[in-house]
């Protein structure tokens, strides 16, 4: 059924720009699915992990820990949590979230198969995908076109614009 972006840097809150429009999503009858990027933080400010969270917040895992012997970026990450995630965007809905698309979805990895599965599906639920501004290149070369997009930071009116255009061109079930 295609995809839109909501698209910014690294220290742009994408996780909450997503959980926003999921939410005015579901106020217009929409069923909303998938999962989001949490960063975890030791109490010095020092980044710890990522762990992916359902987008209703009913559950979370482990997708990577900073280490000494990293894989990309400082982290080793957890295959668990990629298939977990894989999971929870499976599951039906009329929009699913895909919270987290970076280096290892530009390179095809990550998850970058379930992104482009759903959003290249016939007759399947809506992608909402969080994208790394500095990945958007290679992996919307990789895709249909976005229907929508929306670049952070941005205000509060821009979001309900968003989620309302998309939710305009979506069928409600």
């Amino acid at each position: 059924m295609g995809w839109s972006a909501i698209i910014g840097g690294r220290k742009t809150d994408k996780t909450g720009a997503a959980l926003a429009v999921a939410r005015a999503l579901e106020a217009k009858g929409l069923r909303v699915g998938g999962f989001v990027q949490r960063d975890l933080h030791l109490p010095s400010g020092d980044h710890l992990a990522i762990d992916v969270e359902r987008v209703d917040g009913a559950a979370r895992c482990t997708l990577a820990r900073t280490t000494s012997t990293p894989e990309l970026c400082d982290y080793l990450f957890e295959p668990s949590g990629f298939a977990q995630a894989a999971a929870w965007a499976s599951e039906p809905c009329d929009v699913v979230v895909i919270g987290g698309v970076g280096k290892l979805e530009a390179a095809r990895g990550g998850h970058f198969p379930v992104l482009e599965r759903l959003a290249t599906a016939e007759g399947g639920p809506h992608v909402l995908a969080c994208v790394r501004d500095s990945c958007l290149s290679p992996v919307g070369l990789l895709l249909p076109d976005a229907s929508e997009w929306l670049e952070l930071p941005c205000d509060d009116a821009a979001l309900v614009r968003f989620a309302e255009a998309l939710a305009e061109r979506l069928p409600h079930r």
